[in-house]
């Protein structure tokens, strides 16, 4: 039976975890930070610290986290110079995405937070399809966008090479705080956070849910996290129809919130191509002084508490 920790927060916001393979309860490094929450799966732990920022504890590993980013480098022939640098105009960018519309230089790139370093420097990548190119790796076309081959033909208008350089990250086994990402600064700190979602996909390596609930009552969505990318890329805000005061993320598809007012929501049709679902109207009211304070979506079925009557309900 593989390891796995159990995690949990003292009263004075110190993080400990448990082992199935230990006996004791042991104090989680970077004890000088002080949480509130935390929620985890089977490779890293994410936390609520006392400053409303979160944090990401991933454990160590012989197998390093490896993020390859990439870029291609464009030409087009022309009977003067041969292949060029020099496009038409409604060509695209000499350095570009897969798809041709983004501009991406090498010198563009840049790691995603100082818990990232780089491998080494950009090379071109000499495979294609499982094969070898010729040397420079190049792939030839008629035109952009069209088919591309490792060959040169007679008809051979443009040609690109992909350009590969990796990042990998090294902040393991200590708390590393989550950059805001492309969103910029978050508008209100966060109260409550639940992750999940590792069966929605047969791959344990695939992406992750996380959800985080603000002061406000708003709930935001992490996106972008995997295997490879564990701090994920932007948070998103999901809209709700009321404040919300609760989340809690269980492994499958479903994501359940408690509301201000004590109702429940769901959102469901969570999966691989839609990783936020949508969202049920109010799925459960009780009646007056009798309101809902907190859910927990076990791996089997959610339980809920009520502030009246002090009891769980399945």
């Amino acid at each position: 039976m593989p390891v796995s920790l159990l995690w949990a927060v003292d009263v004075y916001g110190r993080v400990y975890s448990l082992s199935t393979a230990g006996q004791y309860w042991e104090l989680c490094k970077d004890a000088h930070l002080e949480f509130k929450r935390v929620t985890a799966v089977e490779q890293c732990c994410w936390g609520i610290a006392c400053d409303h920022q979160i944090y990401l504890y991933v454990h160590s590993s012989d197998v390093p986290i490896r993020y390859q980013e990439e870029t291609y480098e464009n030409q087009r022939w022309n009977p003067v110079d041969g292949f060029c640098e020099r496009l038409l105009p409604s060509d695209r960018w000499q350095w570009s995405d897969v798809t041709g519309l983004k501009h991406q230089p090498l010198d563009g790139f840049e790691l995603s937070s100082e818990h990232w370093e780089w491998e080494a420097d950009w090379y071109v990548d000499e495979n294609f399809g499982g094969e070898p190119t010729e040397k420079g790796g190049w792939r030839y076309a008629i035109d952009f966008p069209a088919t591309y081959t490792k060959d040169k033909k007679w008809n051979s208008c443009v040609r690109r090479r992909r350009w590969i350089r990796y990042r990998r990250y090294k902040s393991r086994d200590s708390w590393a705080k989550i950059p805001s990402g492309e969103t910029g600064p978050l508008p209100d700190p966060f109260n409550d956070i639940s992750c999940g979602g590792w069966e929605i996909s047969e791959d344990p390596r695939s992406r992750l849910s996380l959800w985080a609930v603000s002061l406000q009552g708003k709930v935001w969505f992490r996106d972008g996290i995997c295997h490879h990318n564990p701090e994920g890329t932007s948070w998103e805000e999901v809209m709700t129809p009321g404040e919300v005061v609760q989340i809690s993320c269980g492994p499958g598809d479903l994501v359940w919130a408690v509301l201000w007012e004590g109702q429940l929501l769901v959102r469901e049709g969570i999966g691989r191509d839609n990783p936020k679902g949508q969202c049920r109207p109010v799925v459960l009211t009780l009646p007056v002084h009798s309101h809902l304070t907190l859910i927990d979506n076990g791996c089997a079925s959610p339980t809920v508490a009520t502030s009246a009557l002090n009891s769980c309900l399945h």
